[in-house]
């Protein structure tokens, strides 16, 4: 069973209140097939826009003045609601969200002290950029704000012409074949409608703007606009949108403009969950300090998951399973290493780092130990096991094992490969195979749209650890990208951990 996680979402006045229950990871079974990848987003065309981070929520249950956590409040009774905010009428006891149904998306709206729902199925709703966590509808008095998805292009498909695809570029620069900011505006743009409930009944929607990509809408403080978070490129850019907020009134759509600061309501932040961080020993890198966490004494081996960051930086991302509260799991290490990587920087600098750091961490364990890391930390992991002969195996996830492939840069080098050969072999896994003499679990989402890290990386790793004499396990991941989302994969992913540390 999955563990989950409790949010409270609060009307503005604080007169009512929902407990919405989550699920930890959203399960595959709300991976839709058909969706597709913009560069490095996962965007679900049935509905018009990113594929939601959260899980669906579990429940839903609606309280009001004179309610406590304990007394019987109001289940929403439905089933596929989205993982997003709720809209709070200002004035009545209404509130919205979006429901599922067949892979697309309705709005809802409840009357939580009369304690009915009623799912708006003539009208599909967009979520367009609104998975980031700020709410796909907004009540402007009576009136619900809301997307809807952008007109589809109509016409017959044009005939093959045969015409050769050219093309063209002057260095030095990177050279990535990724898609268009166009083919994203097909995919997630939606427009901005509005639904009158002041006669009791919802009337049909029409759109009042062209295409746009939204990341939330708010209401303004009057009734007849409302703030959205809107999308555009710069003139020439071709990168991800760059993001504002304006005014559109309901009246005047046609005449977007700028936020008056009284008029942004104050943000409601999701709830974290609470913790303290754990203990940490201190390590010397000869440029700073490492922190390492250490489990309690377990049974099995350690493995020790390396977190790499440049000096003054957030640590990139969290360890990949929580083996140890898994059942015959193994005990897990972090080592949080602040690797100092500068413009000129050596081999032998890097070099002194990363093993002296890793090498002194496994000293302070009394038995085995595995390494392992995520993307550039997998690389670390590969280079300590082929130069440490402490370590007994490593699990890596997600690396890019040839950097010959990315010669303009990679990570925190920006030095091209034909300036420093040698350290770009250094990292690239595939070249040192025939010293990866212990075994090596790589695990990789088979959907991985990061242009350094397509699964074909682990799979040439894989190869050349066996061609040079090693043993290898390679585990693909179905619908998982460069992280990974899934209930179910995190469950597979850990009982390959759990398999494989108790082999070796």
């Amino acid at each position: 069973m999955s563990p989950e996680r409790e949010r409270r979402d609060e009307a503005p006045d604080g007169s009512a209140w929902a407990v919405v229950r989550t699920p930890a990871l959203p399960s595959v079974a709300e991976c839709n097939p058909a969706a597709v990848r913009w560069r490095d987003l996962l965007l679900d065309p049935d509905l018009a826009g990113l594929v939601p981070g959260r899980a669906r929520p579990s429940s839903i249950v609606f309280y009001g003045d004179g309610d406590g956590d304990g007394a019987d409040g109001w289940r929403l009774p439905l089933d596929g609601v989205l993982p997003s905010r709720l809209a709070w009428h200002p004035r009545r006891p209404l509130v919205a969200g979006l429901v599922a149904r067949d892979r697309r998306a309705y709005p809802w709206i409840a009357d939580h002290r009369d304690r009915t729902v009623t799912v708006l199925t003539h009208l599909r709703a967009a979520v367009s950029f609104t998975g980031y966590g700020l709410p796909p509808l907004a009540w402007c008095g009576d009136r619900l704000a809301l997307l809807v998805p952008a007109a589809a292009p109509g016409g017959e498909p044009e005939p093959p012409t045969g015409r050769p695809v050219v093309f063209e570029a002057s260095g030095p620069r990177a050279v990535s074949f990724e898609p268009p900011p166009g083919e994203l505006e097909r995919l997630a743009a939606a427009r901005l409608a509005v639904v009158d409930r002041n006669g009791g009944e919802a009337a049909p929607a029409a759109p009042l703007t062209p295409p746009m990509l939204v990341r939330g809408l708010l209401p303004a403080s009057a009734d007849g606009a409302v703030i959205v978070g809107l999308g555009r490129w710069e003139d020439g850019g071709d990168g991800e949108p760059r993001w504002t907020d304006v005014l559109i009134d309901l009246d005047d759509p046609g005449r977007p403009r700028p936020v008056p600061d009284a008029a942004i309501p104050a943000p409601r932040p999701w709830p974290r969950p609470d913790g303290s961080p754990d203990a940490a020993t201190p390590i010397p890198t000869g440029f700073g300090t490492a922190r390492l966490t250490l489990p309690p004494a377990g049974p099995g081996p350690l493995l020790m998951w390396i977190r790499a960051f440049p000096p003054g930086s957030d640590v990139p991302c969290p360890a990949p399973v929580d083996l140890a509260t898994a059942p015959s799991g193994h005990p897990v290490a972090t080592l949080d290493l602040p690797l100092r990587w500068p413009a000129d920087a050596t081999l032998g600098m890097l070099r002194s780092q990363i093993l002296g750091t890793v090498e002194a961490a496994v000293k302070r364990w009394n038995g085995p130990v595995a390494v392992g890391g995520h993307s550039f930390a997998a690389t670390l992991a590969l280079y300590a096991l082929a130069h440490l002969p402490d370590l007994t195996s490593a699990i890596v996830h997600s690396g890019c094992y040839n950097r010959t492939l990315t010669p303009t840069g990679f990570h925190y080098e920006r030095r091209p490969y034909w300036a420093v050969p040698e350290i770009y072999h250094a990292f690239s896994a595939v070249c040192f195979a025939d010293l990866l003499d212990r075994p090596v679990l790589l695990v990789h989402g088979a959907e991985d749209a990061n242009p350094a890290t397509p699964a074909e990386r682990s799979v040439e790793l894989y190869r050349a650890i066996v061609a040079a004499g090693g043993q290898a396990r390679l585990v693909l991941l179905p619908h998982e990208g460069h992280h990974y989302r899934y209930r179910e994969t995190h469950e597979a992913v850990a009982a390959e951990h759990r398999a494989w540390l108790g082999r070796w």
